[in-house]
């Protein structure tokens, strides 16, 4: 078991090493920081006050869908 869905993980799941990975996305924490923060300014009460970025279980059959952990593409 590994958890942030890195590349290294990733592959360890590809190959057998690991069963599972739990993998957590940083566009999703960024989108619900920045929604939160909208929300606040805006006077809603209905933020929560503590948020909690969805995670998902990532096997092998469901690699290749996982969300990248950091994407290669950004600098």
């Amino acid at each position: 078991m590994t958890v942030n869905g890195t590349d290294e993980g990733l592959a360890a799941l590809k190959d057998g090493r690991f069963a599972a990975t739990v993998a957590d996305s940083a566009e999703d924490t960024g989108e619900l920081a920045v929604t939160n923060a909208i929300d606040l300014l805006c006077g809603d009460d209905g933020v929560d006050k503590m948020a909690t970025t969805p995670v998902r279980l990532v096997t092998k059959r469901n690699a290749d869908t996982a969300p990248l952990y950091c994407d290669p593409e950004i600098d």
